[in-house]
């Protein structure tokens, strides 16, 4: 585990879709498409991308759409080399803690099946299964465990 106090966490530039992706492609067996990414950082107003940083260093990513009262979590992902140090909880802390800021009402993401170890970290931030959807991911047809947490205090913030 990495002390937090070392992590630091900044906004997502097109400076970083080099290391974003190379931290996508050494994370996933189908990696979104790099065009992906730059739309979303440089264009679509509903998302926030972020990383943490290490001695200068990227270690890891996370994104999230903000849309109509909700938080849509889309992307995490952490550096092989940074992985199980607290990289991930550390991202998915910092966009919760953000959500709460703007008043979101929920955030919610989609986990393979199969990967049990980002669904235990996400029941550990509060993250209950909702729903499931069949044969989500286009590359084996696994299911996606969709996961959702209320926001508190939601009512108190109006």
């Amino acid at each position: 585990m990495i002390a937090n106090s070392s992590i630091s966490v900044r906004l997502a530039s097109i400076r970083d879709l080099k290391a974003i992706w190379a931290i996508e492609e050494a994370s996933y067996a189908t990696p979104w498409p790099r065009e992906t990414f730059f739309v979303d950082i440089t264009l679509n107003a509903d998302a926030k991308y972020f990383v943490a940083v290490i001695d200068g260093r990227i270690v890891g990513f996370i994104g999230g759409w903000f849309k109509e009262g909700a938080l849509h979590i889309v992307n995490v992902a952490t550096d092989p080399r940074y992985r199980r140090m607290g990289v991930a909880r550390h991202l998915m802390t910092f966009l919760l803690g953000l959500a709460g800021d703007l008043k979101v009402d929920r955030a919610f993401l989609e986990v393979r099946r199969s990967n049990t170890a980002a669904e235990e970290l996400y029941e550990s931030l509060g993250f209950e299964v909702s729903s499931v959807k069949e044969m989500y991911y286009p590359d084996n047809l696994e299911d996606a465990l969709v996961m959702t947490k209320e926001l508190k205090d939601a009512d108190s913030r109006n």
